[in-house]
């Protein structure tokens, strides 16, 4: 059985959760929606736990852009001057990605990511807060909630160099982050399973899976990753997108249909033993970009044609591929070379031999780039391993001056002046 998952909130609704609570620079008005005071009402319990999903869906579309630019997945084809710090990795605590919102040029995400997160823990604290006599499904919902504030907390550590994960909180580092998401997970499957929803389960056991492995707890990342394969062998958890508002769109086809996004050369034409990588197929759509000079390079898991159906296409959050991937990583050896086989005989790529402990590792490193690419998760890895950044560090940018090193989006100044607790 494969478990697909496909949450939809109409754009209303996804502006709910984020009317009260989310102070300054973060806050997102949500006009004629819903009052502030009916959030305490718990017949919205339902509509909070939507706009939790469809906060997190904007956030992720545009975290994977964002990532792929500072993490060697893209390149910059567009005219527009705020994006190319990122695209040439020199961006600052005052670069566009911490202001702007998940559907901007360039889409921001510390701002969406905050709001998911914030958005999450918001609907938790109401779903204790009430009773199952006042809200069906309530400890469902508790479960979708708490693994969607999961992952909003996960991607926060994975991609910025510090964070702040409470409101008005300090600033931590990344380490913190995990922690809380490791939490948030680990109540989102005591309630998917207490309610046999396998979708969440699954979902929340990834997500915690993933996490340890940032931790550098690798027998607990293993497990983990083997229970959601127990829940469902192919389980796949999507945020899907349509062309309902821009909102909606999925952010990574809009950035190629727009022309301001195109694949880096490091990740065209790769092949496997002589056999073009299925995992990464990338074409040439023939066109150029905004700029009117730079071509653009498309992969085809987002869309086969540079056309406005991009948009409509679904984003993975949680895969069983994944899976695989994170217990080759934490077990290595024979066990490795197994996972990393399983998968491609699933792509029809041929199979790996093995070798040293070392040389499979690095090999579990390349199988990630590929079967994981534009996924949201390479700029991570980038950290983890200390991977070689291209262009190298020094190379001139096309838009002038000299790429540099940054890994890791700043803690905004945004975040810094509105918090009275970080200086």
């Amino acid at each position: 059985m494969k478990t697909r998952l496909r949450f939809f909130a109409p754009t209303a609704l996804a502006l709910l959760a984020v009317t009260a609570g989310c102070d300054g620079v973060l806050s997102v008005d949500a006009p004629g929606v819903v009052d502030a005071g009916d959030l305490e009402n718990a017949e919205v319990a339902e509509l909070l736990v939507t706009g939790t999903i469809s906060d997190f869906d904007c956030a992720l579309g545009a975290y994977i852009v964002n990532g792929g630019l500072l993490g060697n997945e893209l390149q910059d084809a567009s005219v527009t001057a705020a994006r190319f710090p990122l695209d040439a990795r020199i961006i600052t605590e005052t670069s566009a990605y911490g202001v702007n919102a998940c559907s901007g040029n360039p889409p921001g995400i510390y701002r969406p990511l905050s709001t998911a997160r914030w958005s999450a823990d918001n609907a938790l604290r109401s779903l204790d807060g009430w009773t199952d006599a006042q809200v069906p499904n309530r400890t469902r919902l508790i479960g979708q909630a708490a693994a969607y504030s999961g992952y909003s907390h996960l991607l926060l550590g994975e991609g910025f160099c510090s964070v702040v994960i409470e409101e008005n909180g300090p600033e931590v580092q990344p380490e913190a982050a995990f922690q809380a998401a490791v939490a948030r997970f680990t109540r989102a499957v005591e309630s998917a399973r207490a309610t046999g929803d396998r979708s969440t389960e699954a979902m929340a056991l990834l997500g915690r899976a993933r996490t340890q492995l940032n931790l550098g707890n690798n027998s607990q990342a293993a497990a983990d990753a083997r229970a959601a394969l127990a829940v469902d062998d192919r389980f796949e958890i999507v945020s899907t997108a349509s062309t309902a508002s821009a909102r909606r769109w999925n952010r990574v086809g809009d950035e190629f249909f727009g022309g301001r996004i195109t694949v880096a050369p490091l990740f065209r034409n790769l092949t496997v033993e002589g056999v073009p990588d299925s995992r990464v197929e990338v074409i040439d759509t023939n066109t150029v970009g905004q700029d009117s000079a730079t071509p653009v390079w498309m992969v085809t898991k987002y869309g086969s044609a540079r056309t406005a159906s991009l948009r409509e296409n679904p984003l993975p959050i949680a895969t069983w591929r994944e899976a695989h991937l994170i217990i080759a990583e934490a077990e290595g050896g024979q066990e490795a070379v197994s996972r990393i086989n399983l998968l491609r005989a699933h792509h029809a790529l041929p199979a790996f031999d093995g070798g040293s402990a070392a040389e499979i590792q690095e090999q579990v490193r390349v199988e990630r780039a590929r079967e994981l690419y534009l996924e949201g998760h390479h700029l991570n890895d980038m950290r983890r391993f200390d991977l070689p950044q291209v262009p190298e560090a020094g190379t001139e940018y096309r838009q002038g001056g000299l790429y540099g090193s940054v890994r890791c989006f700043p803690l905004p100044e945004v975040e810094r002046n509105a918090n009275p607790n970080v200086s």
